[in-house]
């Protein structure tokens, strides 16, 4: 037989059993250690946004599913854009019995407040479980129809116009600091705690328009309260075909906002390897695809510990020039 075709037989084989050595040992790990107790589960945003709705969504397919001996009980810690329930979190090192959800803007605000804020890494990364879009959404009854609208009004009316997005210095503002470069226009940024809180501003008249994520504005939407005019994506979204992209008309602006979840430092990794053997088994779960992907309109983006750690890190470096062109990171 060819030598070589042997060794690269041999080395598929060696790949092959090593990958099914390393799901074997999560799933050994995992079976070593189960939660004792009911499992915080902290939402570091106000009421009615997007990581309430993904802490609430998991905790009820989770209880459904029967995927954990013990409940997770979602607790919002709001404050801080976020970094109130980091630190929540952060304090209760070695607790296996905390988990929290985590977003790009977390990683955000700890660099905006700077030292001894609590950072990604002062946790354990578990897994990453959906993606995230960021649009651009006005009330049913707004004189902006379409994004072109709004980039025109804007452009008479420099600084004016209204929009209000999650915290300072996060996802939403990095959004609207990268449209505003690419179409040339001044917006006027107006923070709330939660994407909850910005959809009651809007739909009460008291600004112009907002950054939301589906799971924020989809049932405002449904009930034809609200439109989305504009999505930060490369191409159109299936659940809403003619919303088109900033790309599309010339603005370059995508965004990568994933939705993830952590734990405290210091927990034993049969306890991490539970919680991430736990989350697969809810992203693989079709409850989840219908309940939660298909029903606020993410997509599914399954990452492990180690690959969500090293997305978590690329992301936040390359937040770092928009934070510094805010004024916001020195």
């Amino acid at each position: 037989m060819n030598t070589n075709l042997m060794r690269s037989k041999v080395f598929s084989i060696a790949i092959v059993l090593m990958a099914a050595m390393l799901v074997s040992t999560i799933a050994v790990l995992a079976a070593d250690w189960k939660p004792t107790k009911p499992i915080e589960f902290v939402a570091p945003f106000a009421p009615g946004g997007g990581s309430d709705v993904l802490a609430r969504s998991i905790a009820s397919i989770i209880e459904v599913q029967n995927l954990c001996p013990q409940p997770l009980l979602v607790v919002i810690k709001a404050g801080g854009s976020g970094l109130v329930g980091t630190t929540s979190v952060v304090q209760q090192k070695g607790n296996p019995h905390v988990l929290v959800t985590f977003i790009p803007g977390q990683a955000q605000a700890a660099l905006v407040a700077g030292k001894g804020a609590p950072t990604f890494r002062e946790l354990t990364p578990i897994c990453n479980l959906a993606l995230d879009e960021q649009l651009i959404v006005v009330k049913t009854d707004s004189p902006l129809k379409t994004i072109r609208d709004v980039i025109d009004e804007a452009k008479k009316r420099p600084g004016e116009l209204t929009i209000a997005g999650t915290g300072a210095g996060q996802d939403d503002q990095i959004c609207q600091s990268l449209f505003e470069r690419s179409a040339g226009i001044k917006l006027r940024y107006v923070p709330f705690k939660s994407g909850g809180e910005c959809i009651t501003a809007l739909l009460g008249g008291h600004i112009n328009m907002i950054w939301a994520n589906p799971p924020e504005f989809v049932p405002q939407w449904e009930a034809k309260m609200v439109r989305p005019v504009a999505v930060a994506k490369a191409t159109r979204m299936t659940d809403f075909p003619d919303v088109p992209t900033l790309k599309e008309i010339g603005h370059n602006v995508t965004y990568f906002f994933y939705r993830g979840i952590m734990a405290a430092q210091g927990i034993p990794a049969e306890t991490a390897a539970f919680y991430e053997n736990m989350f697969k088994k809810l992203a693989e779960s079709s409850a989840w695809k219908e309940n939660y992907l298909k029903k606020y309109s993410l997509s599914p983006s399954w990452m492990g510990s180690k690959e969500f750690a090293k997305v978590v890190a690329q992301n936040e470096e390359g937040s770092k020039e928009v934070l510094k062109d805010l004024g916001l990171l020195k």
